[in-house]
């Protein structure tokens, strides 16, 4: 196992160094606008190492033939080249969508990975899905890649989040089902090589490459197909009530947006910046601690699922708690402009604010919360005040 994580994690760092130089000409690189608050042009070739990782190291090691392991590289090519499209060209969302659609369909037909039952989320209430075990599939396939295209919004953040969710289902599968654990050590092992160059934790002021869409549009396919596979059947590890506690961070996030998009009368695709990480920034929090933050907040709800699983809560019980902390968190970012004041306040009164944000002067122009920080007194962060904070922001489009 120590040896498949180095192997993997070493490889994704020379892939990283070879493709840096070819961005460039390539025209695979995010510069900054509008929605873009990062300095200078940056490689998206974070999504393109990571898959090419995962696809030479599933040619050689054996473990990957285990159940459709090697489906799942062949379906995330698409889904890597949709992605890699719309970075270098921008193309509309339905497409991407439909390519989304198509790999989630073949790989519930021909890599049965389908959501046969969802376990008892009432007392007493259970069953096989029948009928809708194909259609809530897509729509579960399709929800958490979004919902990982939506997080990749900061530096370390996207890969972050999905590095803790894929640990956490390897730790779960180990030693049950030793191929699938050690495919899933892969994936920890690359999102580390990646992290490398894209978080703020080894030593950089700002990311030295971006994942893309192609990357999160895979990595999130990757995820809705082992959370799915390992939560139904006999092999099944977790229950599929722990499992929306494994990835509560990116659902949460992308439920409570594209409610309150769908509430004020707008398109729940179109960018923004309500995110959570959007909050935090504005609130005076650091790039790095702002995803602090969201990972300490992510983990503790990982803990969540290893404790019901540990302690054999019953899972109606494990899914109502699921559903009282989404209702909390979309209440509280129906008030975001409040929330972002009290946090504000409680940073400036703990001694948790970035100071360096204050350099800055005026409110600037950015969609969404501006205006209400503006009525409030709040100083709007801007391109240049971004950078100054060690905020590095990309854009989201959201799908």
């Amino acid at each position: 196992m120590i040896e498949t994580f180095a192997l993997a994690f070493v490889l994704t760092l020379i892939l990283i160094r070879v493709l840096m130089p070819l961005a460039v000409p390539l025209g695979m690189v995010d510069a900054p606008g509008v929605r873009k608050w990062h300095k200078g042009e940056i490689p998206l070739i974070g999504g393109l190492a990571i898959y090419l990782t995962l696809a030479l190291l599933s040619l050689v090691l054996p473990f990957w033939q285990a159940q459709f392991g090697l489906w799942l590289i062949a379906l995330g090519l698409p889904l890597l080249l949709i992605g890699l499209v719309d970075d270098r060209w921008q193309i509309a969302a339905r497409k991407r969508l439909l390519i989304e659609i198509g790999c989630g369909l073949v790989a519930v037909f021909y890599c049965n990975i389908r959501l046969y039952d969802l376990g008892h989320l009432l007392p007493n209430v259970g069953g096989t899905l029948v009928l809708l075990s194909i259609p809530l599939t897509i729509i579960g396939m399709v929800g958490v890649i979004n919902a990982v295209n939506m997080t990749d919004g900061i530096d370390g953040l996207a890969g972050g989040l999905a590095t803790l969710t894929f640990g956490a289902l390897a730790f779960f599968t180990y030693p049950v089902n030793l191929p699938v654990a050690l495919q899933l050590i892969t994936f920890v092992a690359v999102l580390a090589g990646f992290l490398v160059f894209n978080s703020r934790f080894f030593g950089r002021k700002r990311a030295a490459i971006f994942m893309g869409s192609g990357g999160s549009i895979f990595i999130g396919f990757a995820l809705a197909w082992y959370l799915i596979m390992l939560s139904q059947g006999e092999g099944a590890v977790i229950r599929p009530a722990d499992a929306l506690w494994l990835i509560a961070v990116p659902l949460l996030d992308t439920m409570a947006i594209m409610g309150r998009r769908i509430r004020d009368g707008r398109s729940p695709f179109l960018p923004d910046r309500e995110h959570l990480h959007h909050i935090l920034l504005l609130a005076g929090f650091g790039a790095n601690r702002t995803v602090l933050i969201i990972l300490a907040f992510h983990l503790s709800c990982i803990l969540v699922a290893v404790a019901s699983i540990r302690f054999q809560v019953r899972e109606w019980i494990v899914f109502a708690l699921s559903v009282g902390v989404f209702a909390a968190y979309f209440i509280g970012m129906n008030h975001a402009w409040k929330v972002m004041k009290r946090i504000k306040s409680f940073s400036e009164w703990a001694g948790f604010e970035d100071r360096r944000s204050k350099s800055s002067e005026g409110t600037g122009r950015i969609p969404g919360l501006d205006q209400r920080a503006a009525r409030l007194q709040v100083p709007a962060v801007k391109a240049e005040q971004s950078c100054s904070t060690g905020a590095t922001v990309k854009d989201q489009t959201d799908t």
